[in-house]
């Protein structure tokens, strides 16, 4: 898939008036981050579960920016696309590297069972909350 500024809307790309990602998960879920504080204003996150080891996809075509070791042997992984960040922390295996172009729904790492994975997605260095642009719906705090 060649990247461009103007895709169109279905899941997986972005354009200027919508936006689809694909579930992180296949076989999973995600929950309100629980934190022991508050922040004003909300952390802008997700934490992703699974009941399996799942593997973790890519929720959106685009270009590896990051992929390092972090602490508890995990890894983060940072794909770009446009003006997006998008992240995803506590990967437990990586399965690309830096510099690799992804595509929408490709693999591009493990999860382990009892692990949280973190997503976060960025316009620029402005945070974003993902759930409402995800296929598969995260629940709001209540």
């Amino acid at each position: 898939m060649i990247l461009s500024t103007k895709l169109h809307a279905q899941v997986g790309k972005i354009d200027s008036e919508k936006i689809v990602l694909v579930c992180p998960f296949e076989h999973g879920s995600g929950r309100e981050p629980k934190e022991a504080f508050t922040w004003d204003p909300p952390d802008k996150k997700v934490i992703m579960i699974s009941k399996v080891d799942s593997f973790i996809r890519s929720a959106t075509s685009g270009v590896v920016t990051n992929m390092n070791p972090i602490e508890d042997n995990q890894y983060e992984i940072v794909v770009n696309f446009g003006d997006y960040y998008f992240w995803y922390y506590g990967v437990t295996k990586p399965f690309v590297a830096k510099a690799d172009v992804v595509k929408a729904g490709q693999s591009i790492g493990l999860y382990t069972l009892g692990k949280e994975l973190e997503f976060r997605m960025f316009k620029f260095e402005d945070p974003i909350d993902p759930r409402i642009y995800l296929e598969c719906k995260i629940p709001k705090a209540q």
